[in-house]
């Protein structure tokens, strides 16, 4: 045991375990660092499908329409004539469309261009260019600012000239009807005495007594109206007035009228004679164009002032829409200056790279929509029936083209409603029958698109019909004599593709603070990035338009050890 202690090997062996055991307690006690399962942001396509399982059925005529509706420019297809897919059929007026592409186009190009400058750097001349800008700017916004103030000034001026022309027509309209009313009383109380105007109709006579009475209380209503309104200034008032004044006409207008009817009922005595009652109607019936001509002379005024508010209010919009132009035309030239004199900045950069592939996306936007403005053959055939003409507008009441496929047999799906706006006519699709094995896919394209809704055990549902490719790839060319109808399929319709787009997994998107946030591993540490999404693809992908760029390492999982 002695020589057992002395030995240096025993030693040794004690220092070693002993060190070797430090290590360990070392590394069981540093805290351990998680460790991050990430991905590159790569540029790449993506490709996005919906799937939907149906059943062979015999080819019925195909009905095409246009996605919108507009006037149509061409019609090319004839009646019995052949046609190829993708042919065209006919197209609708789209010359804001042609200038919206355009625009785009100059667009892009203009985004190309400042982000090459940005790299570059701007000059003198440039900058000079630019302050010269910023100075017509804020001219321009002066300008604006001082035509929106003539404007308001003329305009409220002609509101205030038709609401005294207006006050002034009820004015004299209630002086003359209260002159129409006193002629009314003077001829029942025909010489002061209503023994003098005897008629042979009681109950008409009076009704003239009471149409007197009630005509008499509307205008002394309505002039008092008319001094509230004179006086408060205020447009309410004077609608209140100009209300209850017509009425009071009106009332007049009807007593006046009765009283003429009356006129033929009337006894002839000493005191009224025939010669009188002569005179009478003529009084009466002067009265009654005085009335008649007030209460439009009141109208027109009243659409006058109606249309005065109408010119202020529309011309003020646009003096208030013209201000803020210049003042947005000033902001951006001045943001121009303060990035012409700035050096070129990463996030700069970046930013004009983001503007550049938001030119690029606004283009491709208006050349798809420009593209729903020609109807194409889906699938070769034959044109059965053309229901339009060069000039005519869009009905949705009838197909514009019907056409019969070459083609025996498609197929009919149900997809579901937040997966039917993906779809459109024309998209390839991807068909596997039951009949033969998952390796023998047919081609396919959708050729049309139910609008009417059909609902199955609780979920809307839109019919799809989708009809055989003519041409089939060569591995299943010789199987399409088997195709049977009622056989299952199941198709996958490819909605959309993009080719040279930056794409990640979906799984390292996240929602924070309302935001779509991608952490990003950069030297060992994590950021977060805010990004903005594009097109939802298969196999969990996701286009990136701003907030990334290619070859970001991208976190998604992150284990702790």
């Amino acid at each position: 045991m002695k020589k057992l202690l002395t030995s240096k090997i025993f030693w040794a062996i004690v220092v070693v375990v002993a060190v070797g055991g430090g290590l360990l307690w070392r590394n069981a006690s540093m805290p351990k660092q998680p460790e991050y399962v990430t991905e590159t942001a790569k540029v790449g396509g993506i490709v996005q499908t919906v799937s939907a399982t149906g059943q062979v059925k015999s080819a019925s005529e195909i009905e095409l329409n246009f996605k919108n509706a507009g006037t149509v420019s061409v019609v090319r297809a004839k009646t019995g004539s052949r046609v190829t897919s993708g042919e065209i059929l006919a197209q609708l007026k789209a010359t804001d469309l042609e200038i919206a592409i355009t625009k785009a186009r100059a667009d892009l190009e203009e985004a190309r261009a400042n982000l090459n400058k940005m790299t570059a750097g701007a000059t003198a001349e440039e900058i000079a260019l630019s302050e010269a800008s910023v100075a017509k700017a804020r001219t321009d916004v002066t300008t604006a600012q001082a035509d929106l103030a003539r404007t308001e000034k003329t305009y409220r001026q002609a509101i205030e000239n038709s609401r005294n022309d207006l006050l002034n027509s009820i004015n004299s309209a209630l002086t003359k009807a209260s002159i129409s009313l006193q002629k009314v009383y003077d001829t029942l109380f025909y010489e002061g005495d209503d023994d003098n105007f005897a008629t042979a109709n009681v109950s008409l006579e009076q009704k003239v007594h009471n149409g007197y009475t009630s005509g008499s209380a509307k205008v002394t209503a309505a002039q008092d109206a008319y001094g509230d309104a004179k006086l408060s200034g205020s447009d309410a008032d004077l609608d209140t007035t100009t209300t209850v004044t017509i009425d009071a006409l009106g009332s007049v207008e009807a007593t006046l009228e009765n009283l003429t009817i009356l006129f033929g009922y009337v006894v002839l005595n000493p005191t009224l004679t025939q010669s009188e009652l002569d005179t009478l109607k003529t009084t009466i019936n002067t009265e009654r164009t005085t009335t008649d001509s007030s209460a439009n002379t009141i109208n027109a005024d009243k659409q006058d002032l109606a249309d005065a508010r109408i010119s202020y209010d529309t011309k003020v919009e646009a003096g208030q829409n013209a201000v803020s132009a210049a003042e947005r035309n000033l902001a951006i030239a001045e943001a121009d200056l303060t990035l012409k004199k700035a050096a070129a900045r990463p996030d700069d950069v970046s930013l004009y790279q983001a503007r550049l592939r938001r030119a690029e996306a606004d283009l491709r936007l208006a050349q798809d929509r420009y593209k729903e403005t020609i109807l194409r053959a889906p699938i070769d055939g034959v044109v059965t029936e053309v229901n339009v003409s060069a000039g005519e507008q869009t009905s949705a009441s009838e197909p514009e083209v019907k056409m019969l496929a070459t083609e025996n047999y498609e197929i009919e799906v149900d997809i579901p409603e937040s997966d039917i706006a993906k779809v459109t006519v024309g998209d390839r699709s991807e068909i596997v029958l039951d009949a033969f094995t998952d390796e023998d896919l047919f081609e396919g394209t959708v050729t049309t698109i139910n609008p009417a809704q059909t609902e199955i055990q609780d979920v809307i549902y839109y019919r799809v019909t989708v009809s055989f490719a003519a041409q089939q790839p060569a591995g299943v060319s010789g199987l399409v004599e088997q195709i049977k109808p009622g056989m299952t399929a199941d198709v996958t319709i490819e909605t959309e593709r993009k080719e040279n787009v930056l794409v990640i997994p979906s799984r390292a998107i996240k929602e924070k603070n309302g935001d779509k946030v991608v952490t990003v591993l950069e030297n060992g540490r994590t950021v977060d990035k805010v990004v903005t999404v594009g097109l939802r693809g298969d196999e969990g992908l996701v286009e990136i338009l701003t907030g990334l760029q290619a070859g970001d390492e991208i976190v998604t999982f992150v284990r702790n050890q």
